[in-house]
């Protein structure tokens, strides 16, 4: 139950947006991506997410190479939570988090559960009914990620525990409070077992909840395993190319 980078290579009109990358998530983990901007973090999970393919080098979700998955069969094995997501004019809350399980072959009632337990874990329950272009940008940051949890539930008799969720930048536009609590839900989470991988720019947060971090550097992985091991302000300073100073207060201890 691991989703992997296995010596992977990506280059677009002749630039190498990542090289030589080898990058193994697990079940029942938390893995951080991080790293400055333009270090390939969001390429990178476009890649794990099967959205993009290396150009050289694999992709395996499962011990499998993810372009041998149908679109169907990918989407019962993964979610994924963009940075960004396209306006879903005339949709009610409920009726997006519904979404997330359109790949699976159930019942109307059993679709309901799924979408109402997902909206208790964020918190949306009292906007379910509620236009979804009517919620503030925090507010339609977690019906994305009920949406996403709705499409990993362990629950599905078909695949069991074998479910990554991906995601990029969840926390971007939330306050302290908002984004604190979104890491919690992922922490909570990952500890069900499923497998948690996300980009994220908040380095004292990976450290706090991560269970293994990646740190990216000019498209190549300058560091990786245990976030306490990674995250410190040698290997902050030398990858973010800050002073001593920013790079300890970016940890938050």
């Amino acid at each position: 139950m691991s989703l992997c980078l296995e010596e992977v290579n990506y280059t677009v009109d002749k630039k190498a947006l990542l090289k030589n990358i080898n990058i193994r998530c697990e079940a029942g983990a938390l893995s951080a991506i991080i790293g400055p901007n333009g270090a390939g973090k969001s390429t990178a999970l476009k890649l794990m997410s099967g959205d993009l393919h290396p150009t050289s080098g694999t992709t395996l979700l499962n011990q499998a190479e993810i372009s041998s998955y149908s679109t169907r069969e990918l989407a019962l094995h993964r979610a994924v939570m963009p940075q960004q997501t396209s306006p879903a004019f005339g949709l009610k809350v409920w009726e997006m988090v519904k979404l997330g399980r359109a790949p699976f072959a159930e019942n109307h009632v059993l679709t309901l559960e799924h979408v109402e337990k997902s909206l208790r874990i964020v918190d949306a329950l009292h906007l379910a009914d509620r236009e979804l272009m009517t919620l503030s940008g925090g507010e339609k940051q977690r019906i994305l990620l009920a949406k996403a949890l709705a499409q990993v539930s362990v629950e599905d008799v078909s695949v069991g525990n074998k479910k990554f969720l991906l995601l990029d930048e969840p926390t971007a536009s939330l306050d302290l409070k908002q984004a604190q609590t979104v890491m919690r839900i992922l922490r909570a989470a990952a500890d069900s077992g499923i497998g948690i991988v996300l980009v994220i720019h908040d380095i004292a947060s990976a450290r706090r909840y991560g269970d293994v971090v990646f740190l990216l550097k000019d498209g190549g992985l300058a560091y990786a395993g245990e976030p306490k091991s990674v995250l410190t302000a040698e290997k902050i300073a030398d990858s973010f190319d800050v002073d001593s100073e920013t790079a300890e207060d970016s940890l938050g201890i």
